[in-house]
Order: C-alpha cells, then sequence, then structure tokens
C-alpha cells in the first residue's frame, strides 16, 4: 500500500513538473525578437531558444517537436515571440513560420521618395539604398500601393520585389489588351495612369479626366498638368504658382507635348484601369473646384470664364 502511495506521489510530481514546463505562463509579458539562421539543426534551434530563455528545457522541448512531426519542419526567419509563450505555441510557430511582420499600408499616388520615407520610419529600410534600386530599374509607378507584411529584416531589394510583385499581378490581362487597343505601350498607360491618380480625387471623374488628356494627345496638344510640375520641382502636395510653369524638366507638360518621359507617381488600379479605358467626351480642359470635384469645358474661352466664376464665389 505504501508503495502505491510512493509511485502515485511520484506520477503526480512528474505531471506537475511537465506542466510547467509546457504550460508555464507566471513569467513576465517581455517580446523577444529572435532570428533562427537557416541550415540549424532542431537541437541547435533548441539552444538558441533555451539561451534567451524562450524554453526552461531543451530535452523536453525536442521529444514534444519530435512527437508531433514538427522538428524537420520548423522554418528560419525572424521571428517575435514573448516569454509567456508555451512550448507548444513556440513549436507551432516554428513549424508555419509564423515570422515578424510590421504591417504598412502604401496610398495610391505616392512617389517612390514618399514610399522610401514611410519604410525608413518604420525602420524597415534605408531611405537611399531602397531609392537607388527604384531608380536603376525604373520601378517609379510600379511600387504598387496595397497593404503589406513586410518581414522583419528584409532587404530594400526584397520590399521593392514584394511590391513589383502585386503589380505584375495586377496589371491583368485585360489592362493589357486594352492598351493595345488604344496603342499604349506599358510605360505610356503607367505614366498616363500616374497623371490621372494625380489629378482625380474621385472615381467618377477618372475616366473623364483620362478622355480630356487622350483628347489632348490626339490633337498634339499639351497636357498642361500640375500634377507633373509638382513632380519636377518634387513639391508633390504644395500649390503650383505660375513661375512654377516654367521649370526647364522634361516632366513639364506646359512646355513639353505629350506625356513625360515615365510615371510621376505610384498609381492604383482604378487609375490605371481609367488610363486604357477613358471616357467619349469631347472636353479639353478642366481644373479643380476646391471640393474635391473637377469642371470640365470644351471650349478654352468656356474653360477661363467658369475659373473666373468660381474665384468670383470663393
Amino acid at each position: 500500500m505504501k508503495k502505491t502511495a510512493i509511485q502515485i506521489a511520484l506520477l503526480a510530481s512528474m505531471f506537475l513538473i511537465i506542466g510547467y514546463f509546457l504550460f508555464n505562463n507566471t513569467r513576465p509579458d517581455n517580446e523577444i525578437i529572435l532570428t533562427i539562421p537557416p541550415g540549424r539543426t532542431g537541437s541547435a534551434i533548441a539552444s538558441i531558444l533555451y539561451e534567451n530563455k524562450l524554453i526552461l528545457n531543451k530535452k523536453l522541448f525536442l521529444f514534444m517537436a519530435d512527437l508531433s512531426g514538427s522538428t524537420k519542419k520548423f522554418q528560419t526567419g525572424t521571428y517575435k515571440f514573448n516569454l509567456k509563450n508555451s512550448l507548444f505555441e513556440i513549436i507551432n510557430m516554428l513549424k508555419k513560420g509564423k515570422t515578424y511582420a510590421i504591417k504598412v499600408t502604401i496610398p495610391e499616388g505616392f512617389t517612390s521618395e514618399q514610399i522610401a520615407d514611410i519604410l525608413a520610419d518604420k525602420n524597415l529600410a534605408d531611405r537611399t539604398t531602397l531609392l537607388n534600386i527604384v531608380n536603376k530599374q525604373k520601378l517609379e509607378g510600379y511600387l504598387f500601393p496595397e497593404t503589406y507584411y513586410i518581414p522583419y529584416g528584409a532587404s530594400e531589394e526584397k520590399i521593392v520585389s514584394m511590391m513589383k510583385n502585386v503589380f505584375d499581378k495586377n496589371y491583368s490581362s485585360e489592362i493589357k489588351e486594352a492598351a493595345l487597343k488604344n496603342k499604349m505601350s506599358g510605360t505610356a498607360v503607367i505614366t498616363l495612369a500616374s497623371i490621372i491618380e494625380k489629378e482625380a480625387k474621385t472615381d467618377e471623374e477618372r475616366g473623364i479626366i483620362s478622355g480630356v488628356f487622350y483628347n489632348r494627345l490626339k490633337k498634339s496638344w499639351m497636357l498642361e498638368s500640375c500634377a507633373t510640375v509638382r513632380y519636377a520641382l518634387k513639391k508633390y502636395d504644395k500649390k503650383v504658382i505660375y513661375k512654377d510653369l516654367n521649370v526647364k524638366s522634361p516632366y513639364n507638360t506646359y512646355r513639353h507635348p505629350g506625356l513625360p518621359p515615365g510615371p510621376i507617381c505610384n498609381p492604383g488600379l482604378a487609375s490605371i484601369k481609367a488610363a486604357v479605358n477613358p471616357a467619349q467626351t469631347d472636353m479639353m480642359f478642366f481644373f479643380a473646384t476646391g471640393d474635391g470635384n473637377h469642371e470640365f469645358s470644351k471650349y478654352y474661352r468656356q474653360h477661363i470664364e467658369r475659373q473666373k466664376n468660381a474665384k468670383t464665389k470663393k
């Protein structure tokens, strides 16, 4: 009887000890960012976790990982663990490759410089390095505006590649076919789309603004887009004044006919679609009314009169 009681007590103690190692969550709520390098064995990974106090027993960790068939499925990368994570949670994170990623939203119409600023502010990229990659590969216009989950520690090349890949997925066969129908190259589509993105404030007007630009291009008129002047001056959000219209730059569409040499920002999908699907319109002029909309005119005299009336109302 005494022997049985001792055995039960020992068994209970063993379960308590194992339970402590497996489920203990009494430790402090501390986050630890840890990188598991490529080529590490299960034993080496266990040592890394143990050295950072994420597991309390290496042998038990490996036993439970082997028992669930997870050891050979561990994935490398940077993880954000917590001292409160149970042994099972850590095994599951490594098995499923739940690496640490930072959420970043890139708005429509941002230039590559503005995107680089966002990434630099979040300590995800070196601004100069990223811009050098974009400029070398001529990717202004192709960094697709989207919400990204960027792996912690990803290189600038990897980040740029992520954005370009999303662009490629969105630049559908339908868009390509529409571009061919309009006799436009891919560069011309994205360049026009980037101007539309900066000029249009509502989805309803994107197609009309696109139609105005098509009409001007057909008649070999200057596009006269203030957005291109802002890009030339790097005054992305500032008001353009008359002296700015004389800036010497191939991007100044008040001085140079046709489209500028390349995109002036990174347009969203709606503007790309508008660039290959212009509205059928006879409008040739437009100006912003200040409420997010535009006033469109067919004739120059009408355009000037409407501008004067708009200023009088203010």
